[in-house]
């Protein structure tokens, strides 16, 4: 990093950021804001640390046109992303031994914790440690996976609602600010350039309302592995065993039900949503339902616009919302070949 660049407070926490999270690689993403009915639409690019930083006036450019710019390491990954933290959940899980490697404020009272575990953790176990974070310390468990975008230091969070608009002052305070009178009495900005009176006004007159959004600050870059954190992997890992395990005697089950009662009435996704054992994630009731109604004989049209019934506006467009119905779909089908030993 150059000496300029070391100076600089978008470098220094864009460095600080990436060396605590210390991935060989990270997935950078620009997200663009629609206009209208239009979609979001995400810039995506992989780099190396080195990259990233060099590719910082590239992203920069793309922050002030109003985009999002956000980071996670590429694939599978050692990392956890908690979102949307309050102070004081910060505090306690470094109470509760899951010191956090890197703590980036997003917006005021708002935080997002990359906890680092001592080993790479899969798709299946990163996402329910990941849930079992977020749902233990208040964070946000809709944005609990495995691999989940968090915000980027050093540059501006660009939602709308924190938008500010700030309103172009008076002529006399504009000019105060900016300009002062020289010994021959002329107007003189800070650069040593000299105005007429006709000049000044001209100038304001052309002025507009400016914007600004708050910037996201690396609060924290540690680097450390969380203390606690062998130990509840280890807790969530024999909880996917146990998961598993009643899943098989599930399909079992259900296969020993179509058989026996081919006629028989079947379970709704209803019954699913409201079965205490799923502790109401959408995700386990959507992949449970299916893997039932599948094993039953149900058409798969018919299992996908029930998966579609609830809210899923929070997986994204229609698009991604029908990527994760498909999804849900295979994975019950891979789960009832594997039941019956293909």
């Amino acid at each position: 990093m150059s000496l300029s660049h070391a100076r600089d407070k978008t470098y220094e926490a864009v460095a600080g950021q990436l060396t605590a999270m210390g991935a060989d690689l990270f997935e950078v993403g620009a997200l663009q804001r629609g206009d209208g009915d239009q979609p979001q639409f995400m810039l995506l690019r992989t780099w190396d640390q080195r990259k990233v930083i060099q590719s910082i006036p590239w992203l920069r450019y793309q922050n002030w046109h109003e985009s999002h710019i956000y980071v996670r390491p590429k694939g599978e990954s050692s990392l956890t992303l908690v979102d949307d933290l309050k102070v004081g959940a910060v505090a306690r899980m470094r109470q509760e031994g899951f010191q956090p490697a890197a703590v980036v404020q997003t917006s005021p009272g708002n935080h997002q914790v990359w906890i680092k575990h001592a080993t790479r953790l899969d798709r299946e176990l990163g996402t329910a440690v990941a849930r079992e974070l977020a749902t233990r310390f208040g964070g946000d468990v809709k944005a609990a996976d495995w691999r989940h975008f968090g915000r980027l230091a050093g540059f501006r969070n660009t939602k709308v609602r924190y938008k500010t608009v700030v309103a172009v002052p008076e002529y006399d305070e504009w000019r105060g600010q900016n300009f002062h009178r020289d010994l021959e009495g002329r107007w003189v900005d800070h650069d040593g350039n000299a105005y007429t009176h006709e000049r000044l006004r001209e100038m304001h007159a052309n002025l507009s309302p400016s914007t600004r959004f708050p910037f996201v600050r690396l609060i924290e870059a540690s680097g450390l592995v969380a203390q606690g954190s062998e130990r509840l992997v280890a807790a969530m890992r024999a909880a996917l065993e146990r998961e598993r395990a009643h899943r098989a005697r599930a399909q079992a089950q259900f296969r020993a039900e179509a058989a026996g009662r081919p006629h028989g009435r079947l379970k709704g996704i209803d019954v699913f949503r409201a079965d205490p054992r799923y502790g109401g994630d959408g995700m386990r009731v959507d992949l449970a339902y299916a893997v039932y109604a599948m094993a039953h004989g149900t058409a798969l049209e018919e299992v996908r616009a029930a998966l579609g019934s609830r809210d899923l506006s929070h997986k994204g467009n229609a698009k991604r919302q029908s990527d994760y119905i498909e999804r849900t779909v295979r994975k019950a089908l891979v789960s009832l070949a594997q039941g019956r030993g293909r």
